[in-house]
């Protein structure tokens, strides 16, 4: 089996890091000149494209790199620094967030792909 029907193979098992759907196209992308070609994974659900690679990060380390990044910024409404999130899907749309809530005033936010927006306004 050649490396680019390995990672088709493997694709199938995991879930898009954006919809958790598991319906991916594999392409391989060589837009860098002189650079080796990447194996670039497309979501079949929401489109959502990343870069295959044998680097890895812990879904620990990048929920603590979105943590820190709200934290730093605070509140999008009020700026608090004192904040909740949360990793939430919607079962029915397949539409997976991350929702902060800002304890000193109540406030909700929600930050997917399309970035940090402000609830209920």
């Amino acid at each position: 089996m050649n490396k680019l029907e390995t990672i088709e193979n493997l694709v199938q098992k995991i879930p898009c890091p954006v919809c958790l759907n598991s319906r991916f196209q594999i392409n391989l992308s060589c837009e860098v000149p002189q650079s080796a070609c990447d194996f670039q994974a497309v979501c079949g659900h929401c489109n959502y494209k990343f870069i295959v690679t044998e680097d890895y990060a812990d879904k620990k380390d990048i929920f603590q790199l979105v943590k820190d990044h709200i934290a730093s910024n605070g509140c999008p409404e009020c700026k608090s620094k004192d904040l909740g999130i949360e990793f939430m899907c919607d079962l029915g749309s397949e539409d997976c967030f991350f929702l902060v809530k800002c304890r000193e005033n109540n406030h909700f936010s929600r930050i997917d792909q399309k970035g940090i927006r402000y609830l209920f306004s």
